[in-house]
């Protein structure tokens, strides 16, 4: 199966396709959207956001994945629609879906480090908060992390201390990870079949 055959492929086949074919697959996707964010900085000189999940592992849409990413895009839109104070808040914004999961793209008029401080709001404290992987872009296209917004780094899945760190020293079994991710789909369903 070839990379441009994985962007098409039904899930089960993708997770059938040789490991490297979904690597390169998810690579692919993760560098046109970053062309993506960049493009749409430079157009509308403006700060550009980007929502996706973080989901370990090659499979990047398992079930519950669409109704989490729902729940965070929604909770991250009203956030920034509540502090952005003008009808032209989002300049333009698109939704994808691929191999690497679901992903809304936005160029915001807001300040970057105002933007990304409600990113991690959302990220910290929406009950699936920790399945967001919201990153901005500043109006010249230069990442904007925690640490040039004054904020604590990202904390780990399972534990209290920052995220880089347990994952470069393997702190934590693979299969306990996923775990709690699939507790938090399994929660984001399970929110979805109530409303």
């Amino acid at each position: 199966m070839s990379q441009n055959d994985i962007h098409a492929a039904p899930r089960a086949a993708i997770l059938a396709a040789p490991r490297a074919a979904i690597l390169a697959a998810i690579l692919a996707e993760r560098e046109a959207r970053w062309n993506l964010r960049r493009e749409l900085a430079a157009t509308f000189g403006q700060a550009v956001i980007s929502l996706t999940l973080n989901i370990p592992g090659a499979d990047k849409n398992p079930a519950g994945s669409a109704q989490a990413f729902d729940s965070l895009r929604q909770a991250l839109g009203r956030a920034i629609a509540r502090h952005c104070g003008h009808a032209a808040c989002f300049a333009a914004e698109t939704e994808r879906a691929g191999v690497d999961g679901p992903c809304w793209i936005a160029a915001v008029n807001l300040d970057p480090a105002l933007l990304k401080a409600l990113c991690v709001a959302v990220e910290e404290e929406h009950p699936l908060g920790r399945l967001a992987d919201a990153d901005v872009l500043g109006v010249q296209g230069q990442p904007v992390n925690r640490a040039d917004a004054g904020l604590p780094p990202r904390r780990c899945f399972l534990c209290q201390a920052p995220a880089s760190l347990c994952r470069r020293q393997g702190k934590h079994d693979p299969e306990e990870i996923m775990a709690h991710v699939h507790n938090l789909l399994a929660l984001a369903i399970s929110a979805d079949a109530q409303s």
